[in-house]
Protein backbone atom coordinates (compact mmCIF):
# COMPACT_ATOMS: atom_id res chain seq x y z
CA UNK A 1 0.00 0.00 0.00
CA UNK A 2 1.12 3.25 -0.93
CA UNK A 3 0.45 4.92 2.98
CA UNK A 4 2.03 2.53 5.03
CA UNK A 5 1.87 3.02 9.06
CA UNK A 6 4.58 5.34 10.28
CA UNK A 7 6.28 5.87 13.42
CA UNK A 8 4.67 8.63 15.30
CA UNK A 9 7.88 10.63 15.29
CA UNK A 10 8.27 11.03 12.29
CA UNK A 11 4.88 12.39 11.55
CA UNK A 12 4.55 16.26 10.98
CA UNK A 13 3.30 18.34 13.66
CA UNK A 14 -0.30 19.16 14.01
CA UNK A 15 -1.79 21.86 11.44
CA UNK A 16 -3.52 24.58 11.98
CA UNK A 17 -6.07 25.93 10.18
CA UNK A 18 -4.06 28.45 8.21
CA UNK A 19 -1.42 25.26 7.04
CA UNK A 20 -4.68 23.94 5.38
CA UNK A 21 -4.98 26.46 2.91
CA UNK A 22 -4.26 24.37 0.29
CA UNK A 23 -7.09 21.55 0.70
CA UNK A 24 -9.65 24.52 1.99
CA UNK A 25 -12.84 24.45 -0.34
CA UNK A 26 -15.54 26.86 -0.39
CA UNK A 27 -19.03 25.40 0.59
CA UNK A 28 -22.09 26.44 -1.59
CA UNK A 29 -24.87 27.92 0.02
CA UNK A 30 -27.42 25.08 -0.97
CA UNK A 31 -25.08 23.12 0.95
CA UNK A 32 -26.07 24.64 4.21
CA UNK A 33 -29.87 24.40 3.11
CA UNK A 34 -29.18 20.63 2.59
CA UNK A 35 -27.67 20.31 5.85
CA UNK A 36 -30.07 22.03 7.61
CA UNK A 37 -32.36 20.18 6.04
CA UNK A 38 -31.25 16.81 7.64
CA UNK A 39 -30.57 18.12 11.12
CA UNK A 40 -33.90 18.96 11.62
CA UNK A 41 -34.93 15.25 11.68
CA UNK A 42 -32.33 14.31 14.02
CA UNK A 43 -33.56 14.42 17.60
CA UNK A 44 -31.80 17.57 19.19
CA UNK A 45 -29.18 16.03 21.39
CA UNK A 46 -27.29 14.87 18.11
CA UNK A 47 -28.58 17.78 15.46
CA UNK A 48 -25.18 19.86 15.17
CA UNK A 49 -22.64 17.05 15.05
CA UNK A 50 -24.88 15.57 11.91
CA UNK A 51 -25.26 19.17 10.37
CA UNK A 52 -21.20 19.61 10.35
CA UNK A 53 -20.78 16.12 9.07
CA UNK A 54 -23.09 16.87 5.84
CA UNK A 55 -21.35 19.87 5.49
CA UNK A 56 -18.43 17.79 5.46
CA UNK A 57 -19.52 15.26 3.37
CA UNK A 58 -20.82 17.97 0.62
CA UNK A 59 -17.37 19.77 1.12
CA UNK A 60 -15.38 16.84 0.29
CA UNK A 61 -17.40 15.98 -2.67
CA UNK A 62 -16.31 19.59 -3.90
CA UNK A 63 -13.39 19.45 -3.11
CA UNK A 64 -12.37 15.96 -4.87
CA UNK A 65 -14.73 17.66 -7.83
CA UNK A 66 -12.08 20.54 -8.05
CA UNK A 67 -8.66 18.20 -8.17
CA UNK A 68 -10.18 14.75 -9.51
CA UNK A 69 -12.72 15.26 -12.11
CA UNK A 70 -12.71 11.76 -13.38
CA UNK A 71 -13.01 9.99 -10.16
CA UNK A 72 -16.47 8.76 -9.18
CA UNK A 73 -17.69 9.79 -6.11
CA UNK A 74 -21.45 8.28 -4.63
CA UNK A 75 -22.70 9.61 -1.57
CA UNK A 76 -26.47 8.54 -2.12
CA UNK A 77 -26.09 5.16 0.74
CA UNK A 78 -24.22 7.40 3.58
CA UNK A 79 -25.57 6.68 6.48
CA UNK A 80 -25.49 10.26 7.42
CA UNK A 81 -28.10 10.51 5.25
CA UNK A 82 -30.53 8.20 6.81
CA UNK A 83 -31.91 10.33 9.94
CA UNK A 84 -32.23 7.40 12.05
CA UNK A 85 -28.21 5.72 11.52
CA UNK A 86 -27.28 9.65 11.82
CA UNK A 87 -28.86 9.62 14.98
CA UNK A 88 -26.45 6.73 16.95
CA UNK A 89 -23.35 7.61 14.26
CA UNK A 90 -22.18 11.33 13.43
CA UNK A 91 -19.98 10.22 10.67
CA UNK A 92 -20.38 9.72 7.15
CA UNK A 93 -20.24 5.85 6.67
CA UNK A 94 -20.34 4.07 3.27
CA UNK A 95 -19.49 6.90 0.71
CA UNK A 96 -17.61 5.46 -2.51
CA UNK A 97 -15.45 7.09 -4.26
CA UNK A 98 -13.96 4.80 -7.27
CA UNK A 99 -14.31 1.21 -5.70
CA UNK A 100 -12.95 2.21 -2.99
CA UNK A 101 -15.12 2.44 0.36
CA UNK A 102 -14.72 5.64 2.48
CA UNK A 103 -15.71 6.97 5.70
CA UNK A 104 -15.80 10.69 6.43
CA UNK A 105 -15.40 12.23 10.41
CA UNK A 106 -16.12 16.10 11.07
CA UNK A 107 -15.04 18.63 13.21
CA UNK A 108 -15.09 22.05 13.76
CA UNK A 109 -11.95 22.11 16.03
CA UNK A 110 -8.44 21.14 15.13
CA UNK A 111 -7.04 19.25 18.21
CA UNK A 112 -4.88 16.57 18.80
CA UNK A 113 -7.37 14.20 19.93
CA UNK A 114 -10.07 12.95 17.97
CA UNK A 115 -13.38 10.80 19.14
CA UNK A 116 -14.72 8.50 16.24
CA UNK A 117 -17.09 6.31 16.66
CA UNK A 118 -16.04 2.60 17.55
CA UNK A 119 -18.59 1.31 15.01
CA UNK A 120 -17.09 2.83 11.80
CA UNK A 121 -13.72 0.46 12.35
CA UNK A 122 -15.31 -2.28 14.70
CA UNK A 123 -18.88 -3.25 12.95
CA UNK A 124 -18.08 -4.81 9.10
CA UNK A 125 -21.05 -2.93 7.67
CA UNK A 126 -20.02 0.58 8.55
CA UNK A 127 -15.97 -0.35 7.72
CA UNK A 128 -13.72 1.77 5.08
CA UNK A 129 -10.52 1.38 3.18
CA UNK A 130 -9.82 4.98 4.11
CA UNK A 131 -11.06 7.49 7.14
CA UNK A 132 -10.61 11.03 6.41
CA UNK A 133 -10.74 13.67 8.79
CA UNK A 134 -13.39 16.67 7.98
CA UNK A 135 -12.50 20.41 9.49
CA UNK A 136 -15.60 22.13 8.76
CA UNK A 137 -15.15 26.24 9.78
CA UNK A 138 -18.93 27.38 9.23
CA UNK A 139 -18.56 31.21 9.88
CA UNK A 140 -15.94 30.85 6.40
CA UNK A 141 -17.69 28.67 5.00
CA UNK A 142 -15.53 26.37 4.29
CA UNK A 143 -14.22 22.61 4.81
CA UNK A 144 -10.61 21.40 4.61
CA UNK A 145 -9.08 17.91 4.33
CA UNK A 146 -7.53 17.74 7.51
CA UNK A 147 -5.85 13.81 7.50
CA UNK A 148 -6.81 10.15 6.71
CA UNK A 149 -5.88 6.83 8.12
CA UNK A 150 -6.52 3.23 6.09
CA UNK A 151 -8.75 0.29 7.69
CA UNK A 152 -5.20 -1.73 8.25
CA UNK A 153 -3.66 1.29 9.76
CA UNK A 154 -5.98 1.00 12.02
CA UNK A 155 -5.80 -2.52 12.72
CA UNK A 156 -2.01 -2.00 13.23
CA UNK A 157 -2.60 0.46 15.80
CA UNK A 158 -5.44 -1.49 17.33
CA UNK A 159 -3.12 -4.27 18.00
CA UNK A 160 -0.17 -1.78 19.63
CA UNK A 161 -2.49 0.26 21.27
CA UNK A 162 -5.34 -1.91 22.42
CA UNK A 163 -7.84 0.39 22.41
CA UNK A 164 -10.55 1.07 24.75
CA UNK A 165 -14.13 2.41 23.71
CA UNK A 166 -14.91 5.12 25.68
CA UNK A 167 -18.21 5.55 27.48
CA UNK A 168 -19.67 7.97 24.96
CA UNK A 169 -19.21 5.04 21.95
CA UNK A 170 -16.00 6.49 20.95
CA UNK A 171 -12.30 5.81 20.28
CA UNK A 172 -9.91 8.61 21.14
CA UNK A 173 -7.15 8.38 18.51
CA UNK A 174 -4.19 10.77 18.53
CA UNK A 175 -3.59 13.42 15.31
CA UNK A 176 -0.26 11.52 14.93
CA UNK A 177 -2.27 8.30 13.23
CA UNK A 178 -2.98 10.31 10.83
CA UNK A 179 -1.43 11.30 7.54
CA UNK A 180 -1.82 14.78 7.07
CA UNK A 181 -1.11 15.11 3.10
CA UNK A 182 -4.33 15.07 1.72
CA UNK A 183 -2.54 14.53 -1.95
CA UNK A 184 -1.69 11.34 -0.46
CA UNK A 185 -5.04 10.17 -0.11
CA UNK A 186 -5.82 11.01 -3.70
CA UNK A 187 -2.58 9.44 -4.51
CA UNK A 188 -4.00 5.95 -2.92
CA UNK A 189 -7.76 6.27 -4.62
CA UNK A 190 -6.05 6.79 -7.78
CA UNK A 191 -3.41 4.22 -7.79
CA UNK A 192 -4.22 1.35 -5.16
CA UNK A 193 -6.21 -1.17 -5.85
CA UNK A 194 -9.57 -1.62 -3.08
CA UNK A 195 -8.91 -5.56 -2.56
CA UNK A 196 -5.22 -4.25 -1.37
CA UNK A 197 -7.12 -3.26 1.79
CA UNK A 198 -8.84 -6.02 3.27
CA UNK A 199 -12.44 -5.21 4.86
CA UNK A 200 -14.20 -7.02 7.45
CA UNK A 201 -16.66 -9.87 5.69
CA UNK A 202 -20.46 -8.50 6.79
CA UNK A 203 -22.32 -10.57 9.21
CA UNK A 204 -24.93 -12.56 8.27
CA UNK A 205 -28.54 -11.08 10.07
CA UNK A 206 -29.36 -13.39 13.29
CA UNK A 207 -32.38 -12.94 15.55
CA UNK A 208 -30.63 -14.28 18.98
CA UNK A 209 -30.91 -14.13 22.34
CA UNK A 210 -28.93 -11.05 22.64
CA UNK A 211 -31.08 -9.27 20.02
CA UNK A 212 -34.59 -10.70 21.76
CA UNK A 213 -32.91 -8.94 25.53
CA UNK A 214 -31.75 -5.83 24.06
CA UNK A 215 -35.31 -5.28 22.43
CA UNK A 216 -36.83 -5.77 25.64
CA UNK A 217 -34.85 -3.49 27.16
CA UNK A 218 -35.33 -0.87 24.93
CA UNK A 219 -39.06 -1.23 25.62
CA UNK A 220 -38.86 -0.45 28.91
CA UNK A 221 -36.07 2.63 28.17
CA UNK A 222 -37.54 4.05 25.03
CA UNK A 223 -39.00 7.03 26.55
CA UNK A 224 -35.83 7.77 28.43
CA UNK A 225 -34.31 7.72 24.49
CA UNK A 226 -35.95 10.94 23.89
CA UNK A 227 -34.13 12.89 26.44
CA UNK A 228 -31.01 10.85 26.75
CA UNK A 229 -28.21 9.22 24.19
CA UNK A 230 -27.92 5.78 23.49
CA UNK A 231 -24.67 5.13 25.05
CA UNK A 232 -25.61 6.62 28.41
CA UNK A 233 -28.40 4.07 28.50
CA UNK A 234 -26.70 1.14 26.83
CA UNK A 235 -23.36 -0.83 27.30
CA UNK A 236 -21.18 -1.17 24.53
CA UNK A 237 -22.07 -4.25 23.63
CA UNK A 238 -25.51 -3.75 23.25
CA UNK A 239 -24.81 -0.78 20.97
CA UNK A 240 -22.96 -3.48 18.70
CA UNK A 241 -26.15 -5.11 18.34
CA UNK A 242 -27.99 -2.24 18.44
CA UNK A 243 -25.93 -0.87 15.57
CA UNK A 244 -25.65 -4.13 13.61
CA UNK A 245 -29.38 -4.79 13.12
CA UNK A 246 -31.07 -2.15 10.71
CA UNK A 247 -35.19 -2.98 12.68
CA UNK A 248 -33.57 -1.81 15.87
CA UNK A 249 -31.91 1.09 14.43
CA UNK A 250 -35.23 2.35 13.18
CA UNK A 251 -37.27 1.77 16.25
CA UNK A 252 -34.53 3.70 18.56
CA UNK A 253 -34.83 6.61 16.06
CA UNK A 254 -38.75 6.26 16.53
CA UNK A 255 -38.51 6.47 20.17
CA UNK A 256 -35.83 9.09 20.28
CA UNK A 257 -38.48 11.28 17.75
CA UNK A 258 -41.13 10.72 20.10
CA UNK A 259 -42.83 8.60 17.63
CA UNK A 260 -44.16 6.29 20.13
CA UNK A 261 -46.28 8.78 22.06
CA UNK A 262 -49.25 6.89 21.61
CA UNK A 263 -53.01 7.85 22.22
CA UNK A 264 -53.95 7.88 25.68
CA UNK A 265 -56.77 5.31 26.97
CA UNK A 266 -58.78 7.74 29.52
CA UNK A 267 -59.91 6.76 32.41
CA UNK A 268 -61.77 9.32 33.30
CA UNK A 269 -64.40 8.40 30.10
CA UNK A 270 -64.84 5.38 32.37
CA UNK A 271 -66.66 7.80 34.97
CA UNK A 272 -69.05 8.34 32.44
CA UNK A 273 -69.77 4.88 31.49
CA UNK A 274 -68.46 4.91 28.06
CA UNK A 275 -65.38 4.38 26.57
CA UNK A 276 -63.06 6.75 24.24
CA UNK A 277 -62.02 6.15 20.54
CA UNK A 278 -58.73 4.48 21.69
CA UNK A 279 -60.21 2.01 24.00
CA UNK A 280 -63.39 1.34 21.60
CA UNK A 281 -60.71 0.47 18.33
CA UNK A 282 -58.37 -1.78 20.91
CA UNK A 283 -60.96 -3.73 21.62
CA UNK A 284 -61.26 -3.11 25.36
CA UNK A 285 -65.40 -3.66 26.70
CA UNK A 286 -66.14 -1.40 29.68
CA UNK A 287 -67.74 -3.21 32.94
CA UNK A 288 -70.87 -2.56 34.44
CA UNK A 289 -71.10 -0.85 38.10
CA UNK A 290 -68.05 -2.89 40.20
CA UNK A 291 -70.78 -3.30 43.29
CA UNK A 292 -70.54 -6.78 44.50
CA UNK A 293 -74.64 -7.53 43.95
CA UNK A 294 -73.90 -6.53 40.42
CA UNK A 295 -70.95 -8.52 39.39
CA UNK A 296 -72.76 -11.68 40.19
CA UNK A 297 -74.80 -11.81 37.41
CA UNK A 298 -73.10 -10.04 35.11
CA UNK A 299 -69.21 -10.87 35.63
CA UNK A 300 -68.79 -14.28 37.49
CA UNK A 301 -65.01 -14.40 36.47
CA UNK A 302 -64.02 -11.34 37.70
CA UNK A 303 -65.62 -12.30 41.34
CA UNK A 304 -62.47 -14.30 41.33
CA UNK A 305 -59.77 -11.65 41.19
CA UNK A 306 -62.00 -9.43 43.26
CA UNK A 307 -61.97 -12.77 45.96
CA UNK A 308 -58.07 -12.89 45.32
CA UNK A 309 -57.38 -9.56 45.81
CA UNK A 310 -59.84 -9.11 48.96
CA UNK A 311 -57.44 -11.75 50.32
CA UNK A 312 -54.66 -9.24 50.29
CA UNK A 313 -56.78 -6.06 51.59
CA UNK A 314 -57.41 -4.93 48.44
CA UNK A 315 -60.55 -3.61 48.47
CA UNK A 316 -62.41 -2.13 45.39
CA UNK A 317 -65.03 0.95 46.71
CA UNK A 318 -68.17 0.97 44.71
CA UNK A 319 -67.32 4.17 42.95
CA UNK A 320 -64.58 2.51 41.28
CA UNK A 321 -65.24 2.02 37.13
CA UNK A 322 -63.48 -0.61 34.72
CA UNK A 323 -62.87 -1.89 31.80
CA UNK A 324 -61.19 -5.29 30.12
CA UNK A 325 -59.45 -6.45 27.29
CA UNK A 326 -58.46 -9.74 26.05
CA UNK A 327 -54.93 -10.81 24.92
CA UNK A 328 -54.65 -13.55 22.92
CA UNK A 329 -51.06 -15.08 21.15
CA UNK A 330 -49.97 -18.85 20.03
CA UNK A 331 -50.15 -20.78 22.88
CA UNK A 332 -53.77 -19.18 24.88
CA UNK A 333 -54.62 -16.05 26.20
CA UNK A 334 -55.97 -13.72 29.17
CA UNK A 335 -57.75 -11.20 30.33
CA UNK A 336 -56.44 -8.12 31.11
CA UNK A 337 -58.49 -5.66 33.78
CA UNK A 338 -57.94 -2.06 34.90
CA UNK A 339 -60.29 -0.38 37.62
CA UNK A 340 -59.82 2.97 38.83
CA UNK A 341 -61.08 5.05 41.47
CA UNK A 342 -60.85 8.98 42.23
CA UNK A 343 -59.50 9.45 45.63
CA UNK A 344 -59.68 12.90 46.00
CA UNK A 345 -61.92 15.77 44.06
CA UNK A 346 -59.34 18.54 44.46
CA UNK A 347 -58.81 21.02 41.42
CA UNK A 348 -55.75 18.23 41.16
CA UNK A 349 -57.47 15.22 41.91
CA UNK A 350 -55.96 11.67 42.82
CA UNK A 351 -56.84 8.22 41.23
CA UNK A 352 -55.87 4.87 41.70
CA UNK A 353 -55.40 2.32 39.05
CA UNK A 354 -55.68 -1.09 39.73
CA UNK A 355 -54.14 -3.83 37.25
CA UNK A 356 -54.96 -6.81 37.73
CA UNK A 357 -54.97 -10.49 35.23
CA UNK A 358 -56.99 -13.17 34.87
CA UNK A 359 -58.13 -15.76 32.64
CA UNK A 360 -60.83 -15.86 29.72
CA UNK A 361 -63.27 -17.99 28.93
CA UNK A 362 -62.46 -21.04 26.04
CA UNK A 363 -58.53 -19.76 26.39
CA UNK A 364 -55.57 -21.57 27.60
CA UNK A 365 -54.39 -19.39 30.56
CA UNK A 366 -50.40 -19.07 30.38
CA UNK A 367 -48.53 -20.60 32.94
CA UNK A 368 -46.40 -17.92 33.84
CA UNK A 369 -47.05 -14.06 33.51
CA UNK A 370 -45.33 -10.82 34.69
CA UNK A 371 -47.07 -7.91 34.70
CA UNK A 372 -45.00 -4.50 34.85
CA UNK A 373 -45.86 -0.72 35.20
CA UNK A 374 -43.60 2.51 34.14
CA UNK A 375 -44.67 6.28 34.24
CA UNK A 376 -43.04 8.70 32.23
CA UNK A 377 -39.50 8.05 33.57
CA UNK A 378 -39.37 4.72 35.76
CA UNK A 379 -40.52 1.44 35.99
CA UNK A 380 -42.60 1.57 39.07
CA UNK A 381 -43.72 -2.14 39.64
CA UNK A 382 -42.59 -5.31 38.32
CA UNK A 383 -43.51 -8.71 39.44
CA UNK A 384 -43.93 -12.45 38.31
CA UNK A 385 -46.13 -15.14 39.22
CA UNK A 386 -44.89 -18.98 38.01
CA UNK A 387 -48.14 -21.05 38.54
CA UNK A 388 -50.96 -18.79 37.50
CA UNK A 389 -53.26 -21.09 39.13
CA UNK A 390 -51.90 -20.21 42.69
CA UNK A 391 -52.84 -16.45 43.19
CA UNK A 392 -53.63 -13.69 41.56
CA UNK A 393 -51.34 -10.83 39.64
CA UNK A 394 -51.92 -7.36 40.33
CA UNK A 395 -50.64 -4.02 40.77
CA UNK A 396 -51.74 -0.88 42.12
CA UNK A 397 -50.34 2.35 41.50
CA UNK A 398 -51.80 6.45 42.45
CA UNK A 399 -51.32 9.39 40.21
CA UNK A 400 -53.07 12.83 39.46
CA UNK A 401 -54.43 14.29 36.42
CA UNK A 402 -50.44 14.62 34.59
CA UNK A 403 -49.24 11.24 35.30
CA UNK A 404 -49.62 8.54 32.56
CA UNK A 405 -49.34 4.82 33.68
CA UNK A 406 -47.85 2.35 30.92
CA UNK A 407 -48.23 -1.16 31.41
CA UNK A 408 -46.48 -3.98 30.04
CA UNK A 409 -47.98 -7.90 30.21
CA UNK A 410 -45.38 -11.09 29.08
CA UNK A 411 -46.92 -13.94 28.89
CA UNK A 412 -44.93 -17.60 29.23
CA UNK A 413 -41.63 -15.79 28.68
CA UNK A 414 -42.13 -15.46 24.92
CA UNK A 415 -45.58 -13.26 24.17
CA UNK A 416 -45.11 -9.29 24.80
CA UNK A 417 -48.17 -6.99 25.32
CA UNK A 418 -47.68 -3.57 25.64
CA UNK A 419 -50.69 -1.44 26.73
CA UNK A 420 -51.41 2.18 25.30
CA UNK A 421 -50.70 4.74 28.66
CA UNK A 422 -54.12 5.28 30.88
CA UNK A 423 -54.08 8.86 32.32
CA UNK A 424 -57.19 10.38 33.78
CA UNK A 425 -58.42 13.69 31.78
CA UNK A 426 -61.34 15.43 33.34
CA UNK A 427 -61.67 18.97 31.65
CA UNK A 428 -65.26 19.31 30.57
CA UNK A 429 -66.35 15.88 30.71
CA UNK A 430 -67.82 15.20 34.83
Amino acid sequence: MIDQPVPMSDLPDLPDWQSLNETRTELLPEHFQVAARLSKSIPSQQRWQVYLCALGVLGFEQWLKERATRMHFQQRSASIWQPAYANLLAAACNIQVGSFKLCLITSNNLTDQHSIPFAVFDIPDFAAHFYVLMQVEEEKQQVAVSGFMSYQQYQHYQQTARLQVDSDWTYTLPSTWFNLDPDALLLNLRCLEADAIQLPAPLPAVKNNTTIALRQKLEKIKFQLQTQHPWELLTVKEGTTLLSNPGLVDWVYQAASGSFALPLINVGDWLRNRLDPVAQELGWMLMPSLALSKMRSLEEDFDKIRAGLEQQEIHIPPTARGAFRDLDYERGGFRLYAIMWVLSETTEPEWMLLIALGSQPQAQMPKTLKLEVRDETQLLFTQSLSDTSQGVLYAQVIGNCNERFWVSVTADDEAVFEIPPFGLELEGRI
